[in-house]
């Protein structure tokens, strides 16, 4: 008997009464669970199983079957303020997705499941989401509170380095001289960037937006425009993993994205 916390990754019908539950676990990786009973008002695993809820799940594991069925499931955290903000919900089911869809299947994922957990816990928090500042209001990168601007684009970033396509944000590509400012260009296709003397009388590809973004992932700083930095990283693990298989929640993720003025 197996017993151990798992995010809730995907969920989806399986009868008139039951769903069939994805979750990354945190002993075994992705598990795929059938939930007969799932759907009644007196079913034991009402609220644990939901997307994006942490739980502690009991279970037998099978190896000659992909569904496992689950003996209990206890309600850790249902991410309340998460599920109150709309942009943090569509970035969450970003990642969880990509999870589902890219990360290895049939092998433990420790260190997935605690960024997954970390990110998904830092946008549950009670501090702001990444909407611009309030003019004349401080901000400090130092606060004990997450600044939720750059939560989805550290885990982007963590991501990459956890599936082998390190992004070193520090070095110019060309003349392999530090950076001392945000880069002049950053090409996404190879994960190259390039220092103003390397570029010289070249027009920029990427946005200042982006490179400014980039640049204070590895600074500590608030990301003003975050959009443009996230769909960059987004941009370089799509060359890197192919996107193969369509994730379909960037396009509710870009919708949201409308809701929200960043300029």
């Amino acid at each position: 008997m197996i017993k151990t916390r798992a995010i809730v990754l995907h969920r989806f019908p399986y009868s008139d009464s039951s769903f069939i539950v994805k979750a990354l676990t945190e002993e075994s990786g992705i598990v795929s669970f059938i939930v007969k009973g799932g759907k009644k008002k007196e079913s034991p695993f009402r609220g644990a199983l939901d997307p994006l809820a942490l739980s502690e799940v009991v279970f037998r594991q099978n190896p000659n079957t992909d569904l496992q069925f689950i003996k209990e499931a206890t309600l850790l955290d249902w991410r309340k303020n998460l599920r109150n903000d709309l942009l943090s919900t569509a970035k969450a089911q970003v990642m969880t997705e990509m999870i589902l869809r890219y990360a290895p299947q049939g092998v433990p994922l420790q260190e997935e499941f605690e960024r997954l957990e970390q990110a998904i816990s830092e946008f549950d928090s009670d501090s702001p989401q990444d909407s611009p500042t309030p003019e004349g209001s401080a901000h400090s990168s130092t606060s004990s509170v997450p600044d939720k601007s750059r939560i989805f684009a550290q885990w982007l970033l963590d991501t990459c380095d956890m599936w082998g396509y390190n992004l070193d944000l520090t070095t110019c590509s060309r003349c392999g001289h530090t950076l001392e400012e945000p880069a002049a260009d950053f090409f996404p296709e190879t994960g190259g960037f390039v220092c103003q003397a390397c570029l010289g009388v070249e027009h920029p590809r990427a946005r200042l937006e982006t490179l400014n973004g980039l640049w204070a992932l590895q600074t500590g700083d608030n990301i003003e425009h975050p959009e443009f930095t996230e769909n960059a990283l987004l941009t370089y693990l799509r060359h890197h993993i192919g996107f193969l298989k369509e994730i379909h929640s960037i396009k509710f993720l870009n919708e949201t994205r409308k809701l929200f003025d960043y300029h």
